[in-house]
């Protein structure tokens, strides 16, 4: 920053846009010995992952017992999940997110003892932003919304406070006054955040689970993948058929809720199997994992002659540009004359264009082989 270049940021003008805690946990976020480039775009990050923390509290509180209701809320905070017999008896989806936090709280604690900050913070960004909110908190839905299992609500409960908790303790020091806000938000504490003990290293961990909730992730990004490729209604749900060997049906089949929630599924309709179904060769088919496969049926996702006619539309506006760049690559006056860097722009927009054809001419040749069939 420099007055001459007139480019100093005050830091009251910033809190007052941005907040207070953006702007710490944005410097925090700086590698030590290195200056730090405080971007306006790095502060309206960090001001939406305040929100986001702030929001992931709300869904909390809104979906937590009521405050007059005292026995539900001991048994919510009794349970700390921190001894090997309390994680194995947790679903996948919850003992996944436990996992985490426990290697989380270790990682953190090693990097606030270096003092590198910068590294805290991003693991406690990653985390809290890639795994709690995006895929536990929406996991967690199912539990909460979608089941009459009081005891499947009662341990999700559990697990989103304990996960919060020690994040906003882990948070704390970077972002005080948001986290102190959301701590004492919550019924029944008996300190304040600031003078909270931090939360204990070397709790267990189940890698296995780990390993296998990443497997149910891939299959449910593969899904997400097909229904955008195919441009499927945002609220339709389809059926699916989930082929893998048999000790991956028993823990996948296990989670078909939440399978069913976070890729629009239709839940009467995602069918688990050893063997690839009897319309294979009309589904589309996704390989997720070594021994985990889906087949998802065309039918389902579109109308395959209009899907047939678009494609073929869409491929001949492909070709026709394809064509002009070569044409333009195959002038000479182009290639001697034109700026090297445009030169390599139009052989890259070429070559782009080039698989984006091939891939385009593979998926028509699918469909028309299934309209055949």
């Amino acid at each position: 920053m420099s007055k001459t270049l007139g480019n100093v940021i005050d830091p009251l003008d910033t809190i007052k846009d941005y907040g207070t805690d953006a702007l710490r946990f944005t410097l925090s976020l700086g590698t030590a010995g290195q200056d730090l480039n405080l971007s306006i775009e790095r502060l309206t990050s960090n001001k939406a992952f305040t929100n986001k923390l702030w929001n992931a509290g709300k869904f909390l509180l809104q979906n937590l017992p009521d405050k007059s209701d005292v026995s539900a809320w001991d048994v919510l905070l009794a349970n700390k999940f921190d001894s090997e017999a309390s994680l194995q008896k947790l679903p996948l989806p919850e003992c996944w997110v436990v996992t985490g936090l426990h290697e989380l709280i270790d990682k953190v604690s090693r990097s606030y003892d270096k003092f590198f900050f910068g590294d805290a913070a991003r693991e406690i960004y990653d985390f809290f932003w890639g795994d709690f909110a995006d895929w536990y908190i929406e996991a967690s839905k199912t539990r909460l919304y979608h089941s009459s299992d009081k005891f499947a609500a009662a341990t999700a409960q559990s697990v989103l406070v304990y996960v919060f908790e020690n994040i906003l303790k882990l948070l704390h020091p970077f972002m005080p006054f948001v986290t102190e806000e959301l701590w004492q938000a919550f019924p029944y504490r008996k300190q304040a955040l600031m003078v909270t003990p931090w939360p204990t290293t070397g709790l267990p961990k189940d890698l296995r689970s780990i390993k296998r909730f990443q497997n149910l992730q891939s299959l449910i990004r593969g899904i997400r993948n097909v229904r955008a490729e195919y441009s499927v209604e945002p609220a339709k749900r389809i059926s699916a058929s989930v082929v893998a060997t048999a000790d991956v049906l028993e823990y996948v089949s296990k989670e078909k809720q939440v399978l069913a929630l976070l890729s629009k599924l239709d839940v009467q309709n995602v069918n688990f199997t050893e063997s690839a179904p009897g319309d294979a060769n009309q589904s589309v088919h996704i390989v997720a994992d070594e021994g985990l496969e889906a087949y998802l049926p065309l039918a389902d996702m579109v109308d395959v002659s209009e899907e047939v006619k678009r494609l073929s539309k869409r491929l001949s506006k492909m070709q026709s540009e394809y064509d002009a760049l070569v044409a333009r690559l195959n002038s000479p006056s182009f290639v001697e004359k034109a700026p090297e860097d445009i030169v390599r722009g139009v052989r890259e927009k070429a070559s782009e264009a080039d698989e984006k054809i091939s891939l385009t001419k593979n998926r028509l040749a699918f469909l028309q082989s299934t309209i055949s069939t």
